[in-house]
């Protein structure tokens, strides 16, 4: 006997090896169908201009994922059905089908979506007025979403066993004992081989300084096929340990290691070859990086955007001292990132509660170091005789006075364009208002994640945010020919990570470790690209 029992109208079905064979070599070419799909929408998503293709593929995927799980259920019964009727079972409950799509894209997008979460973010047209909102609200709207999310989750679990049984060609029987402790097996499969995805990865990093830099390259694109085949079996391992949670299965459930036929091999063996080779030479790739000090500071050296601070790190001659204005009581501008100065000067007061020169005489401590706050006007002199460039981000807050972006820009628009230095700004208001006051000066828009197409919100470049940046997003901001900042890698792995994505800049608290890590040779961080290619499916 294979598999677990099924017991429909008080009679025991069993299946011969022949029955069982020839299924379950449906359901692998039906698997490897899927895999093929997925790679090919990939590839095509690759550039974030393409629309018609990358829509047609995805609906193509989408149905042939529901031809493959109608499939599957059709195997629960103990004989087969043939493809006919199972695409008619598709089309049957294809509203049904629809909103089962819809859940699982959404519960996956946070997570990769098969490499493809970015591939359909990056072409997310949003109003400009709306993404402001979201960036200016986002720890509230974060705090909703993470709900939201978590009931999206529950709810899908609980109706997704329902589901199945609802579109499927019999009544599914009861999950069972074995096929619970299959389906724990199987999940446990799939992160096994996440693991070998990263003991890749290692593998790269180990022998990128002791092979030499002819076999870099090949070696690289060897490692990302064999990841590719690894994340694939994950894939479709873990949807069957799903499944199998949410309404057991039979033995003939298309194992993910069993070969499919070996014309649709060689089609993988192609599709994977491709996905490979264009993960290790898609560009941007190792771009000339940017040094850029965050908060003016250089591996704690100093308090964060204090004179101090700036005259330790313009010693290494960064491109750019990333630091934050905010607006005084009196209408000035102390540099300060916080709202809320308790934790640098345990004193709870916001730059709004005090004028400049009572925001000067408070005495602020990071790092084993003490300072004192210090007025716009001063840093920008001591820059200035430093002859080092500033990358200002303008801070808003709903106290603000009215006018306040055209009043800086009036002051100091024609002194920041004289001196080479750029402005960028969690909200867009900021990045329009300058443009139309001082259109020649630099001015880019920081994202607090990136969710949408940056065409969304036009700007001279972009600060995007670390976690969740992705090569897509840099190539759509390259093909307006807008320069990418990122924000805010501070370990070597990081920064190597966002040097392999081609970023043309960092804005980092470790400017020296920086420094270091972009002028290693290429050839011994061609890991990062493998695991960029490893984080994106995941």
């Amino acid at each position: 006997m294979v598999g677990c029992e099924r017991r429909r109208s008080n009679r025991l079905f069993l299946w011969t090896g022949d029955d069982l064979m020839k299924m379950e070599k449906q359901l692998v070419t039906g698997w490897a169908g899927v895999v093929v799909l997925l790679t090919s929408l990939r590839l095509v998503g690759t550039n974030p201009t393409t629309y018609g293709w990358f829509g047609g593929l995805a609906v193509l995927t989408v149905v042939l994922v529901a031809w493959q799980i109608t499939r599957v259920l059709a195997s629960w019964r103990g004989d087969n059905l043939t493809v006919k009727a199972t695409w008619w079972l598709v089309w049957r409950h294809w509203w049904r089908w629809g909103l089962a799509m819809v859940w699982l894209t959404l519960l996956t997008l946070p997570f990769g979506l098969w490499g493809l979460s970015s591939r359909l973010l990056v072409r997310l047209r949003l109003p400009a007025t709306l993404i402001n909102f979201v960036g200016l609200h986002r720890h509230v709207l974060g705090g909703i979403a993470i709900m939201g999310y978590l009931v999206l989750a529950i709810a899908g679990g609980y109706y997704l066993p329902r589901f199945l049984r609802r579109i499927a060609p019999y009544p599914l029987p009861l999950r069972q004992k074995g096929c619970w402790r299959s389906g724990w097996w199987g999940i446990g499969g799939g992160f096994l081989g996440l693991f070998t995805a990263e003991l890749l990865v290692g593998v790269a990093w180990w022998s990128g300084s002791r092979l030499p830099e002819s076999f870099s390259r090949p070696m690289t694109v060897g490692l990302a096929f064999l990841i590719w085949a690894v994340l694939s079996a994950v894939g479709v391992w873990l949807f069957i340990g799903v499944l199998r949670l949410a309404g057991g299965q039979s033995a003939a459930f298309g194992s993910p290691w069993r070969l499919p036929d070996w014309r649709l091999l060689i089609l993988l063996i192609l599709a994977g070859g491709l996905n490979a080779w264009q993960a290790v030479n898609q560009q941007p790739q190792f771009m000339a990086t940017s040094i850029i000090s965050h908060r003016g500071v250089d591996a704690g050296h100093g308090v964060q955007n204090t004179l101090g601070a700036l005259r330790h790190v313009s010693k290494q001659r960064p491109a750019y001292v990333e630091m934050d204005l905010h607006e005084t009581k009196d209408r000035h501008w102390v540099v300060l990132h916080d709202e809320n100065l308790q934790q640098l000067a345990q004193r709870s007061v916001t730059p709004h509660d005090l004028t400049l020169k009572q925001l000067q005489r408070l005495v602020v401590r990071e790092n084993g170091y003490r300072d004192h706050l210090v007025g716009w006007e001063t840093y920008l002199r001591a820059a200035e005789a430093k002859h080092q460039r500033l990358l200002v981000e303008m801070k808003t807050t709903p106290q603000d006075t009215p006018h306040m972006i055209q009043r800086f820009a009036s002051q100091y628009g024609q002194r920041l364009i004289h001196d080479h230095d750029a402005v960028h700004s969690l909200d867009y208001r900021v990045v329009t208002r300058l443009k139309q006051k001082v259109p020649r000066l630099p001015v880019g828009y920081i994202t607090p994640f990136n969710w949408v197409s940056p065409r969304s919100v036009p700007a001279d470049f972009y600060s995007f945010q670390r976690i969740s940046l992705s090569q897509e997003f840099i190539l759509a901001a390259a093909q307006q020919r807008i320069n990418t900042y990122v924000w805010t890698p501070d370990t070597s792995v990081a920064m190597a990570r966002m040097w392999a994505l081609g970023t043309n800049g960092q804005i980092t608290n470790e400017a020296s470790r920086l420094r270091w890590v972009v002028h290693q040779p290429v050839e011994t961080q061609r890991w990062a690209v493998l695991q960029n290619f490893v984080l994106s499916y995941i």
